[in-house]
């Protein structure tokens, strides 16, 4: 599955399916949190899950906090409009730092980082 934003595509693959179990995302800018996404997938392994990687928009670490947060947020709502998430996890150190606050404030479901602290 393809979502476009800003006209630029963000890749995200479901890696198993089902519509009963709760859905979770590990989101990343780039491919570094498969790891991440192999690690939950171990732990808990009857859940439903999404990896959405932001090809476009990567390196997060040259991009302005603000740029970031703006794109973090809107990715995560364009894929919500296709799957009931349960919980999300940005995998990416860079973006957890800056957008877990306003992802907690915008979001009803758990949004947890993968940077150091969280």
């Amino acid at each position: 599955m393809a979502i476009r934003h800003q006209d630029e595509s963000i890749t995200s693959a479901a890696a198993t399916t089902s519509d009963l179990r709760p859905t979770v995302l590990v989101f990343d800018s780039g491919v570094g949190g498969l790891s991440v996404y192999d690690e939950v997938r171990q732990l808990l392994p009857d859940l439903h899950y999404l990896y959405a990687f932001d090809n476009a928009g990567f390196p997060y670490g040259e991009k302005s906090e603000t740029f970031i947060v703006d794109r973090v947020v809107a990715i995560v709502e364009a894929i919500t409009r296709s799957y009931p998430l349960s919980l999300v996890i940005i995998a990416c150190n860079t973006a957890s730092t800056v957008s877990l606050p306003a992802l907690r404030e915008r979001f009803a479901f758990p949004v947890v980082g993968g940077g150091s602290g969280d």
